[in-house]
């Protein structure tokens, strides 16, 4: 599954499924077990890419005293302005996570593809 295709499918779940994990650990390589990124903190929290922090986990509300879904922010300590996508709304703190994770991993992978460096998803891979 193309990377901005995950991203999507991750936002738009009402919960952490098996075939989601599994289509982000094809990202890595696959190895067993296969991490349950969309159904803990945890495990999404390893996706966040090296140099970038959780700034944010916070649940929603929708107005009228009830939580609606979670936001996840990532930030990089070493930029006043992040100019790439790193916040995720989802319905889950796992999912919120991944998809923000995977929104940096991909717009700091299309950056190294414009200077012709080697793919960060490889890279993080190895971490």
């Amino acid at each position: 599954m193309d990377l901005a295709k995950l991203v999507l499918a991750i936002e738009a779940s009402a919960d952490g499924s098996e075939y989601l994990d599994y289509s982000i650990q094809r990202l890595f390589g696959l190895k067993k077990p296969v991490p349950l990124y969309t159904r803990s903190v945890d495990a999404a929290l390893a996706l966040v890419p090296e140099g970038f922090s959780l700034h944010r986990l916070q649940q929603r509300t929708d107005c009228r005293g009830n939580f609606a879904s979670w936001l996840a922010e990532l930030y990089r300590a070493t930029d006043v302005v992040i100019d790439i996508p790193s916040t995720s709304s989802a319905a889950t703190a796992p999912l919120a996570l991944c998809g923000a994770a995977l929104r940096v991993i991909r717009a700091l992978q299309d950056a190294a593809d414009q200077r012709g460096l080697p793919e960060i998803v490889a890279a993080h891979a190895t971490r």
